[in-house]
């Protein structure tokens, strides 16, 4: 498990960071196949059980054929028998379906139809000129455009002739021809069919099938294992070509986990299929060709990239808030390692971590003594994915607060784009001062009241530079601690797919999340300090900033201080002094007239007047508090009709408080 033994890369090679050929020689099993327990990879990733001597066996010396033949073969058998009828263009269908690439780089491409009835024309006369003793002459009569591939449906003795014609120049351009695989699409298609036409496969399903069958050998299904080590040195993966390009090199990856993901019936077998990955001796400067496996693992327990090239911890920043439940990681022979900082690094990356280059850096208790301080949340609005959406709330607004320069640096880039708007016509606090708009009113993008084209899009400012210089024009702030006051909060997070993916290896988008902030700020204007609130809406993607994302969409709305009441579901309970006396509930409000509630009012809005009445009224008819009542109109769109009949399902199903009565009226 020492690293630097030998050369490391090509000769000559540069260093770019993907999974590199090695000369040495390759040790196989009595069945042919590589022994992966050759070397260093033997015994290496680890149970994190207690006892660090335990280990997984790599080696298929203990695991005959038959057992390692696991669930994905399996999965690719059912596959193919369900899609049968979709391939033969339907049931008792005579069709079958081809799917038609590159040909929207050829010359008929600028033709108003983008060159399809051009390419029609074209693959017609070739298939009937291919066959001069055929009888009825060649059609196809069903196409369509997915993406850059055209899938077309043929005749199934038509099927040979037309794959025949793989290579064919049309306008100036090859085309790539081969049978249409409608489990492979999408980004999976794409990536495929790249890896496939620059490794010099016959089709994309052939190369499915050959990397099923490389999973199938390195998968160890009694240990959860996926043996992903010396994975340049695969006389499987050499025979393919995989490293022969550049191109190919880096799609490789990602397609091998596409194929992994494909073989599941739901995302549930998928993550339990799998608690160990070894990337040993793969000779990896960053983890940038191999960052998809935390989206294919993201639970994973034990991992080993020992005998890799990381310098630092920028070399592993992608899976930085990654694998929160990683208790065993192995980095010996990097030179990592050697930093200062790696142990303090690595602790503070992987909350759950107890094992870190085979010693013991945490304790069962320790891990399970953890202080846990999660921000202010209600769990069915708060859809987080392994604590991002939770690191980047408590980090952002101290880093906006203290070091806006640094923070941009760290999750905004080039495209990220930040409008804000104000709302002078909310509602403030009684007892509160209106603080001036100056600082913001010329920068406010309010698409109702701006129909000028060019001010909307002066107002929306797109590259952390441009951000930049509007974040310097504004004011200093002063958030609250969420921790120590969570009651001033209200988060909401959900995630939400097809957003731009910055490595273009996705046409249908990736994943994000959608992150809602509502809250209040200190504005510091020299010695004078203003109240204001606020709502953030954050949209988060995968990107190259601290911890692997980016902020693509950053919308701030201010408002007049409105305190935080709003989200206040429940009253505290006083409990009593002496033993034995029941809780004491807080005293009632006093009735809601006494403070001009529901009552015209200098500087009242009309609508606000309204509202207070409907609030008053269905009080009245319901017995709830006035808060209860506010919230049942506001969440039925303040109409009271609607509220009431919420409020009487709601009643009859249990669901309220008794703190959302006033005394006496349950």
């Amino acid at each position: 498990m020492k690293g630097g033994k030998g050369s490391r890369g090509r000769s000559g090679g540069s260093d770019r960071g993907g999974i590199r050929k090695k000369g040495a020689a390759k040790r196989v099993d009595r069945d042919g196949d590589l022994a992966m327990d050759a070397g260093s990879t033997q015994g290496r990733v680890k149970k994190a059980r207690g006892d660090s001597s335990r280990s997984v066996a790599t080696g298929p010396r203990a695991h005959t054929r038959d057992r390692t033949l696991d669930a994905i073969q399996k999965a690719i058998s059912s596959n193919t028998n369900s899609q049968a009828n979709v391939r033969q263009g339907g049931r008792g269908s005579n069709l079958e379906q081809v799917s038609v690439r590159g040909w929207k780089q050829s010359k008929a491409a600028s033709n108003r139809d983008g060159g399809v009835e051009s390419l029609i024309t074209f693959l017609e006369k070739k298939l009937n000129s291919s066959d001069s003793k055929a009888g009825s002459r060649a059609r196809i009569t069903k196409s369509r455009v997915e993406g850059d591939a055209f899938i077309v449906s043929i005749r199934s003795e038509l099927l040979d002739r037309m794959l025949k014609m793989n290579g064919f120049s049309f306008a100036g351009a090859p085309l790539t021809i081969q049978t249409y695989d409608p489990s492979a699409n999408g980004m999976d298609q794409t990536m495929l069919s790249e890896v496939s036409r620059n490794s010099g496969a016959p089709s994309t399903a052939d190369t499915k099938s050959k990397m099923t069958a490389i999973l199938s050998k390195r998968y160890f299904q009694q240990q959860k294992l996926l043996n992903l080590s010396k994975l340049g040195s695969d006389p499987d993966l050499l025979a393919m070509g995989i490293f022969d390009s550049t191109s190919t090199e880096s799609k490789f990856f990602p397609a091998l986990m596409k194929v992994w993901e494909m073989n599941f019936d739901n995302s549930t077998a998928r993550r339990e299929a799998v608690e160990s990955v070894s990337l040993a001796d793969n000779q990896l400067a960053n983890i940038t060709v191999v960052t998809t496996l935390a989206q294919s693992f993201p639970d994973l327990k034990n991992l080993d990239l020992s005998n890799n090239n990381f310098k630092d911890s920028q070399s592993l920043i992608g899976w930085r808030w990654k694998f929160r439940n990683l208790e065993f990681l192995d980095l010996t022979g990097t030179p990592f390692s050697a930093d200062p900082t790696f142990k303090d690094t690595m602790l503070k990356w992987y909350p759950k971590l107890r094992y870190l280059n085979n010693t013991e850096v945490r304790t069962a208790e320790e891990v399970a003594a953890q202080k846990k301080t999660p921000i202010p949340v209600q769990a069915p609005h708060f859809q987080d994915e392994s604590q991002i959406g939770e690191n980047f709330v408590k980090a952002f607004f101290v880093g906006y607060d203290n070091n806006r320069t640094d923070l941009l640096n760290g999750v905004y880039d080039n495209n990220s784009t930040f409008s804000l708007n104000v709302n002078t016509t909310a509602p403030r606090a009684q007892q509160t001062e209106t603080a001036a708009w100056d600082p913001y009113i010329k920068k406010s993008r309010n698409l109702l009241k701006i129909n000028h084209l060019p001010a909307r899009m002066s107002r929306s400012f797109v590259g952390a530079e441009k951000i930049r210089e509007m974040w310097s024009s504004l004011p200093q702030t002063r958030h609250p601690d969420i921790g120590a006051h969570p009651e001033e909060w209200l988060i909401e997070c959900f995630p939400i797919p097809g957003l731009p993916d910055p490595s273009g290896q996705s046409p249908t988008g990736v994943g994000g999340l959608l992150i809602m902030v509502h809250g209040k700020f200190e504005e510091i204007n020299g010695p004078k300090v203003d109240l204001r609130s606020f709502d953030r809406t954050f949209i988060l993607g995968p990107g190259g900033g601290m911890g692997g994302i980016r902020v693509i969409n950053d919308i701030l709305c201010l408002r007049a201080h409105g305190g935080h009441e709003a989200w206040m579901l429940e009253q505290p309970v006083v409990q009593a002094t002496q033993p034995g006396q029941p809780p004491i509930q807080p005293p009632a409000a006093p009735p809601a007239t006494s403070d001009g509630y529901g009552m015209p009012a200098p500087g009242k809005p009309d609508a606000q007047v309204q509202q207070e009445q409907l609030v008053m009224q269905i009080s009245a008819k319901t017995g709830m508090t006035l808060p209860y009542s506010e919230m049942a109109l506001s969440g039925n769109g303040w109409n009271l009709d609607a509220a009431l009949k919420n409020f009487e399902e709601l009643k009859a199903q249990g669901q309220l408080p008794p703190d959302a009565f006033l005394p006496g009226a349950v």
